[in-house]
């Protein structure tokens, strides 16, 4: 970024105090998304509502980990006190993992209205793509490569958090974490960075094979005929950019609450608010590139995805989605002074939150919605009560993180990030 950044040799150890208010509304967030789903009766709609709200939450959580761990990769320093908010979506993991279990009872919805018998047999493209399309096959590489890719994050988290929690006074979490071997803080924490240096690389890989690979099981094959090799991309884009913009949001909220001004200034504002606008454009242009080639192909099996979308119901709800994502955090983070106001930048960040959850309701529920039959929009309190579920679960796993940890690394920790300065020995010139 425009800024190397000032490593304090100071940090406060400070960690949320989340009321018990708090804790009440984020449970009744919950209970919203639980009795909207049995006030459902567990439908096609309210299974549809459900996949893609695992599909945005579960997303956004692993892009907010990736973005750490892509700062950690470039030795950032700018970006020190966004790290551990970052960091903090670890704590949604497991809760997905859990979700992703408890949803395969709508399997029947969104996939095996095409895996019936006789239906493959009969259909040319099914029957190639048979060996792959097993609804058993893609539950199990899913699973497995979801318990892969998460156990790498928790082993980063481990080590990002390792050298701060020795001694602090705190829960029985921190002798565990801390435990064995200690070699000193100093040596604990070159050591705990080194091997995040290697996990951070291989993670990342796997961040773009695996969750690729959900982006294929997951979505694009609810509609088996269509295929295009750049929705993986799209759908890996999407989850940094609401990572990104969740964290904007997290930034904003630490400042404020714990008076971070000192750690959190414009400097950060102005980088982060940056990335955001950049994975905006880059958003958009992944995108374009999959749907012009589409375009002028003109092959009907490409077509269809977006044929089904460009038309009632769900045309306005493109043009929204469009509009969060891209328009208007052009236009808002184009000028370099929005970019340094807290307001604004959170703002922008909320809106591109939303416009994301819109795009992944746009790239499942089109694809197995019978219009003919039900011609309304699926997009309603029951939609909105399951989301605020989820809402309810991913804060109060952050809610957790944060009052469980430290909200910033230690200096110990910081101190282990490499400087960028380069000393260059000055030449004596002789003059005649």
């Amino acid at each position: 970024m425009a800024h190397s950044g000032e490593i304090p040799t100071r940090v406060p150890f400070r960690r949320l105090a989340v009321s018990g208010a708090a804790w009440g509304a984020i449970a009744l967030l919950v209970l919203i998304g639980i009795a909207a789903a049995f006030l459902g009766g567990f439908g096609e709609r309210t299974w549809l509502a459900i996949h893609f709200n695992w599909l945005f939450w579960s997303s956004m959580a692993v892009g907010m980990v990736i973005f750490a761990i892509s700062q950690h990769i470039t030795n950032s320093r700018w970006s020190w006190p966004l790290k551990r908010l970052a960091l903090s979506a670890v704590a949604f993991l497991p809760i997905s993992f859990v979700l992703f279990l408890l949803k395969q009872p709508g399997n029947p919805v969104w996939f095996e209205h095409w895996w019936g018998e006789g239906k493959v047999e009969h259909d040319h493209v099914l029957r190639a793509k048979a060996a792959w399309l097993s609804p058993t096959g893609m539950v199990v590489r899913d699973v497995v490569g979801m318990l892969i890719l998460f156990a790498l994050m928790f082993w980063f988290a481990y080590h990002m958090l390792r050298p701060d929690l020795h001694g602090a006074p705190g829960p029985s979490l921190y002798r565990r974490i801390s435990g064995g071997t200690w070699r000193g803080v100093p040596e604990e924490a070159l050591r705990s960075r080194k091997i995040a240096m290697r996990l951070a690389p291989i993670t990342a890989l796997l961040f773009a094979l695996i969750w690729g690979l959900i982006a294929i099981d997951q979505a694009m094959t609810m509609l088996p005929h269509w295929f295009s090799t750049m929705f993986p991309v799209t759908f890996l884009v999407s989850a940094f950019h609401s990572g990104l913009a969740m964290t904007a949001i997290l930034m904003v909220f630490a400042r404020r609450h714990f008076r971070f001004e000192q750690y959190i200034g414009m400097q950060q504002f102005h980088d982060l608010g940056k990335l955001i606008f950049a994975y905006s454009v880059f958003w958009m242009y992944v995108n374009w590139s999959q749907y012009v080639v589409i375009w002028y192909g003109l092959l009907p099996h490409e077509q269809e995805f977006f044929v089904q979308r460009f038309h009632a119901p769900f045309a306005l709800v493109v043009q929204v989605m469009v509009s969060c994502v891209f328009v208007f955090p052009f236009l808002a983070l184009l000028p370099r002074a929005p970019k340094k106001v807290p307001g604004v930048l959170a703002g922008v960040s909320a809106v591109i939150v939303i416009g994301h959850w819109l795009e992944r309701f746009l790239i499942t529920v089109p694809s197995v919605w019978n219009t003919a039959e039900h011609p309304g929009l699926p997009l309603g309190l029951p939609e909105i009560g399951i989301a605020l579920g989820f809402a309810g679960l991913f804060f109060g796993s952050i809610a957790w993180f944060l009052s469980t940890f430290p909200v910033l690394p230690s200096p110990a920790a910081l101190a282990t990030i490499p400087t960028l300065t380069i000393e260059v020995p000055a030449r004596r010139v002789a003059h005649a």
